[in-house]
């Protein structure tokens, strides 16, 4: 189930939100004052599992896209 990281725009106060699907109006709703909070951007979840080809995740620092000769020191 997804979670909502957000924060009031009065009180400052961060809370959490699990909800299947998208934010209802309700859950904009600071649980401490009242007030309206904003989502606030976070990183998503990151799997430590290599891709399917056996090589690194992208972005992880493998994957090579120039030629086997090239000195780098992996095997390509």
């Amino acid at each position: 189930m997804p979670s909502y990281d957000l924060r009031c725009t009065s009180c400052a106060h961060d809370y959490e939100v699990f909800r299947q699907g998208f934010l209802r109006d309700e859950d904009r709703s600071c649980p401490q004052c009242g007030a309206h909070a904003e989502q606030m951007i976070t990183a998503g979840f990151v799997s430590a599992k290599p891709s399917r080809g056996g090589g690194a995740a992208a972005g992880a620092g493998g994957g090579h896209t120039h030629g086997g000769g090239c000195g780098c020191g992996h095997n390509h």
